[in-house]
Parts: structure tokens; sequence; C-alpha cells
């Protein structure tokens, strides 16, 4: 019987050192962790080109939106002294400073209210728009050309403006046969881009 409890005693013994030397052994891990997201950072750059019909004035001015962020995120473009079939083409580059590409969503405009409700004052308003990767190199479309309508969204839903790239967004405008003598236009594009994966 004492060696049944010597036994026993030692078994005890041994388990409460087993679970001593466990808690000897355990170790606590701290982990921290940063995570960055991506931005969206597209702006006009003053780069515009103005092919303008003999004795049309333009001109095109940039403001900033009230986001703060220093960017020129609104064109105005002007156009005076036009007459019967009298044509303006305007060219803006949209510089991609995101860190993420882009995609082109839609394109909407503000026309000053002399442009009439269906923009009589012009028989033709075109738009065209152009993606191109850092080097230059012109990105190709849905409608399996470097051009698009971008006013079509068909036209854009795969094709994605790469981080530093940029796009040229051009409009062409043709003077209606009844346009406004003495008149001043003014036209205001804006360009919206969402997220590559969206």
């Amino acid at each position: 019987m004492k060696k049944t409890k010597l036994i026993a005693l030692t078994m005890v013994v041994a388990i409460m050192l087993v679970g001593a030397g466990y808690a000897a052994w355990t170790d606590t891990l701290n982990i921290n962790t940063t995570v960055n997201t991506g931005r969206l950072d597209l702006h006009f750059v003053d780069e515009e080109k103005l092919v303008l019909a003999s004795h049309v004035t333009g001109q095109v001015g940039y403001d900033q939106d009230e986001t703060g962020d220093n960017d020129w995120d609104i064109a105005n473009v002007t156009l005076s002294n036009l007459y019967p079939g009298a044509t303006a083409d305007v060219t803006l580059k949209i510089q991609n400073n995101s860190t993420i590409p882009v995609k082109m969503n839609t394109i909407m405009d503000i026309r000053s209210a002399n442009w009439g409700p269906n923009g009589e004052n012009f028989k033709q308003i075109g738009a065209s728009i152009r993606f191109f990767d850092s080097n230059g190199v012109a990105g190709v479309f849905d409608n399996t050309t470097t051009y698009a309508n971008p006013w079509e969204p068909s036209h854009l839903a795969n094709t994605e403006l790469p981080v530093g790239g940029y796009a040229k967004l051009s409009f062409t405008f043709t003077a209606s046969d009844t346009i406004d003598e003495n008149a001043t236009f003014t036209f205001n594009p804006e360009a919206i881009f969402k997220q590559f994966n969206q």
C-alpha cells in the first residue's frame, strides 16, 4: 500500500511539473498592421488645343473644385464670334495621377443657356476620347478603335486608363445657320471616372 501511495504521489508531482513546464514555454506575439488604400486623382492639364474657324475666338480656363486638392477639376470653354457654319475644335487633356487604373463612366456637360434647349444654335456637337499610357501609346476601346464616343457608355465599359496615363477629350462644335448674333457660348465638360474594377 505504501508503494501504491508513493506511485500515486509521484504521478501527481509529475503531472504538476509537466503543467509548470508547459507554462514556461508560452509566449505572446503582437501584430501591428498598416493598410494603405488607393486614391483616385484625375484632373485637367493646361495643354488644351483649340482649332477655330477664321475670326472665331475661344479660350479654355480651369478652376478648382471644392475638394481643396489644388487640381484643375473644372474646364471652362468659351467660344465667341461664331457665325453660320463656323467650327471650333477643342481638345482637353486629363491626367491620371491615381494610384490605381480607372475607367471612364460617362461625360456630362453644362452649357450656357443661350445654346438653346436642344442646342439649336449648333447643328453638330461631336465628341471623342482617347486613352494613352504614360509612354504615349494609345489604348484600344471596346469598339476596336483608339477613339471612343464619351457619350456612349458601351464604348467605355472595359477600357482602363492606366496609372500615370492620360486621356484626350475632344469636342467639335459647328454653328447652325440660325446661330444667335453677338453671343458668347460657354461649355463645361465633366468627365466622370471610376475605379478599374467597377
